[in-house]
């Protein structure tokens, strides 16, 4: 497994932050050395959906590995307060960089 990927935002539920279209690298061994923060970007596999992958902000960190994750446009997004706290072991990376469309 390569450490940077790239991923396309296909929805709005990051918005204002990252918009349909725009493109995402993704560093996947960034909580190698340290555990993801509140704030940061994540990409992540859907709870939901197998082969979906979803683009989201860590609300807050709980014990045991759970996170919850909420999208920026709260009103557009299906984030923790549909499907719940996540595992950590969902999180395929950390957001480094944003390329606009």
């Amino acid at each position: 497994m390569f450490p940077i990927s790239r991923f396309r935002i296909e929805d709005d539920s990051m918005r204002p932050t990252l918009a349909p279209g725009d493109l995402v690298v993704v560093n996947r061994w960034a909580y190698r050395l340290r555990p993801p923060a509140t704030g940061d970007v994540v990409v992540m596999s859907d709870p939901e959906r197998a082969d979906r992958f979803l683009v989201k902000r860590i609300a807050a960190t709980r014990e045991a590995g759970r996170i919850d994750v909420m999208g920026d446009n709260e009103a557009r997004s299906r984030d923790s307060r549909a499907f719940g706290p996540v595992g950590a072991d969902r999180i395929i990376g950390k957001v480094w960089l944003r390329l606009r469309r």
